[in-house]
């Protein structure tokens, strides 16, 4: 027997490399994302030019992110430590109360009464250093938060204060329903 050669620890230290290598790519091939599309002839017109002609999102898409176009190339790995819906349900509600400089707003609520006596909200923000939107002619960016979100959200405050903040000074409304 050679020293230092134990061949119980050998066969053990490949075993669980070949399991770690066969772990991550089932993990991998897991998280591969079916790509669908409509085709060119149904994709919207984002711009036309002499130069370059009809230029479609399917064109852009195709020639700019290869990934979520090929399916070879298409697969979305998640957070290891945000792997289930329970997780992720956990960090967002924590993540909500979170404040820092860039999604630090007040929104001004405005409520609307639908014909049925449905009620939504829609939260407006114009930012303080922008330049000022009093006659309300500057353009409207409309955020639809999603399933179960509203305008408290870390990410929808970060985006509505970067919209109103830019150049193109955008008066922000959050649709909450």
């Amino acid at each position: 027997m050679l020293d230092g050669f134990y061949p119980s620890t050998t066969i053990s230290m490949v075993a669980l490399g070949l399991l770690g290598y066969f772990g991550l790519k089932r993990f991998m091939d897991g998280c591969r994302i079916n790509v669908l599309s409509a085709g060119a002839k149904t994709s919207g017109i984002v711009r036309q030019t002499e130069a370059e002609g009809v230029v479609t999102l399917f064109d852009i898409l195709h020639k700019d992110c290869v990934s979520l176009t090929d399916p070879q190339l298409a697969y979305m790995v998640p957070t290891p430590y945000l792997a289930t819906g329970l997780l992720q349900t956990i960090y967002a509600t924590l993540r909500v109360r979170r404040r820092d400089q860039t999604s630090d707003i007040e929104y001004v609520r405005e409520l609307l009464v639908m014909k049925d006596g449905g009620t939504i909200s829609l939260d407006w923000y114009d930012c303080a250093g922008a330049e000022s939107n009093d006659d309300n002619s500057g353009p409207i960016a409309l955020i639809m938060s999603g399933v179960g979100g509203s305008s408290q959200e870390h990410h929808i405050r970060a985006l509505t204060k970067s919209l109103a903040c830019s150049t193109a000074a955008f008066r922000v409304a959050v649709f909450n329903h």
